[in-house]
């Protein structure tokens, strides 16, 4: 599968993680199956993958979920699962995660990336994984209620989760005339939008 760099670009800006979801608001046949692609087609290194779960989303989030507080009203979610004898297991479920993510926030979906204290005894045989594979991170997937619980929003202030890193201070190892195209076409269109929005505060 090719990375569409330029349709997840647009929506990186934008992304919020959601833990409140609206069970009254079903996901359509068509987004979950063009979610359903792109976690069986998007698969850049041999020892990660995804699975979307459209059942016992709730047994799931049951519970606390770490200090990121409860996860209520997912319809779905999606498993990213790993290899455990690769010994970079955690950075390609990481990197798969975050493009399957982006390609949800372009379907209109909500996520929250969960990494710890979900469970994983539920999730394993949900995601069908093999003996050699765990469940090293999940998202909640459906559309978020309209507003935000005290919970997002006192998180949101504590992490500053909305600041966004120039690619300068991400990319290590190449110079930037070697990277990759995708890498360019992300770096030019964020420095577009960050220029806007600079602009629009001092009056250009």
């Amino acid at each position: 599968m090719d990375i569409p760099f330029a349709r997840w670009s647009q929506v990186i800006a934008t992304r919020r993680s959601r833990r409140r979801f609206d069970p009254n608001i079903p996901i359509t046949p068509e987004t979950l199956g063009a979610l359903d692609k792109v976690c069986n087609e998007f698969a850049p290194y041999p020892h990660a993958r995804a699975r979307l779960v459209t059942e016992s989303a709730e047994t799931v989030f049951k519970g606390i979920i770490g200090s990121y507080g409860k996860i209520r009203g997912a319809p779905a979610f999606v498993a990213f699962i790993g290899d455990t004898d690769d010994p970079l297991v955690q950075e390609e479920v990481g990197y798969t995660g975050e493009g399957i993510i982006l390609e949800a926030t372009a379907l209109g979906l909500d996520t929250c990336w969960v990494g710890g204290f979900f469970r994983r005894e539920i999730a394993g045989p949900l995601a069908h994984v093999s003996s050699h594979e765990r469940v090293l991170a999940v998202t909640p997937v459906g559309y978020r209620r309209e507003s935000e619980s005290w919970q997002e929003k006192s998180m949101t202030r504590f992490g500053r989760s909305h600041n966004r890193l120039p690619l300068s201070r991400l990319v290590r190892g190449l110079p930037r005339e070697k990277w990759p195209d995708w890498v360019r076409h992300m770096s030019s269109s964020c420095q577009a939008r960050s220029f806007r929005r600079k602009s629009s505060t001092v009056g250009f």
